[in-house]
């Protein structure tokens, strides 16, 4: 009995490999004005890797990655981890820059994905009542899931994010945020986000959201993101497939391992430059707590 125990007990410290995989690329454009991209692709892409390093995965995409399914996703993954797991986080779609409404930023905007049933401007109406941003899944709102996964695995457990999107504030300065002498004509079709605040009349949702507290003790969390907040995020095309341009970098990784340690020195480093998969005016950005 006694073997049993201490074996159940280092089975415990162990953890689990857990991940959610979130990627839109049918965004129904003339109903949120959205334009289509392949955030779809890349879940199918990551799936089957992530799978073959023991992870149990569970996927959102397209439609069924609406607002109410992503937070019950991220409500149900905060409610399955354990002491020591080991969980990984995706999204790749559109991201766009909300007006501050509630105070927590230092600078004017929150920043926010952009689920399926996400409008892109106050100007698509929702039948009779103009949308207000509920459909955003704001930081604010993001924050406090990392931060209750993070005190359930603990110390010994793991957390890393990935973000395809774009939350750039630098965007609306149009074409003039390339080098000088880069043509603009050799860029990729495909682009994640808007530099385009969103900003509606009635605030009251936004103005509703708490502000997230600070991260406390807990497991180390590894926050990477496409680009720099001054950048565009682009895709990435092979064999004729489009790919995010993170997700297939992360996937080039899980090809060697699904080691986040050495993944988290990967970015720091700046170990992608050469990669193939970012374009030499596109920088992942790369948050350790």
């Amino acid at each position: 009995m006694l073997i049993f125990a201490v074996f159940s007990c280092i089975l415990t410290m162990m953890g689990e490999n857990r991940a959610l995989l979130i990627g839109i690329g049918e965004y129904d454009t003339d109903e949120t004005g959205w334009r289509k991209i392949h955030g779809d692709n890349d879940v199918s892409l990551l799936t089957s890797m992530f799978k073959k390093h023991g992870f149990v995965v569970n996927t959102l995409t397209n439609r069924e990655a609406t607002k109410k399914n992503i937070t019950k996703a991220l409500k149900r993954l905060v409610a399955d981890c354990k002491t020591g797991d080991k969980v990984y986080f995706h999204f790749s779609g559109h991201g766009q820059p909300v007006i501050d409404c509630n105070g927590d930023e230092q600078r004017a905007y929150d920043e926010a994905i952009v689920p399926y049933d996400a409008f892109r401007s106050e100007g698509y109406a929702t039948g009779s009542k103009r949308y207000g941003g509920e459909n955003h899944l704001i930081d604010d709102e993001l924050a406090p899931f990392f931060h209750d996964i993070r005190k359930k695995i603990g110390e010994n457990g793991e957390l890393f994010i990935v973000f395809d999107a774009c939350y750039s504030r630098g965007l609306e300065k149009g074409d003039n945020d390339f080098p000088e002498g880069f043509d603009v004509d050799d860029l990729p079709e495909y682009m994640r986000g808007s530099a385009d605040y969103f900003t509606p009349t009635d605030k009251t949702y936004l103005k509703s959201l708490k502000q997230p507290e600070r991260y406390g003790s807990g497991c180390t969390m590894a926050v990477v993101s496409a680009c720099g907040e001054n950048e565009r995020n682009f895709e990435h095309k092979v064999a004729g497939q489009y790919y995010g341009s993170l997700s297939y970098c992360i996937y080039r990784l899980l090809r060697k391992s699904a080691d986040f340690t050495s993944w988290i020195e990967y970015f720091r480093k700046k170990r992608y430059i050469g990669s193939g998969c970012f374009l030499s005016i596109q920088h992942p950005a790369i948050t350790v707590y």
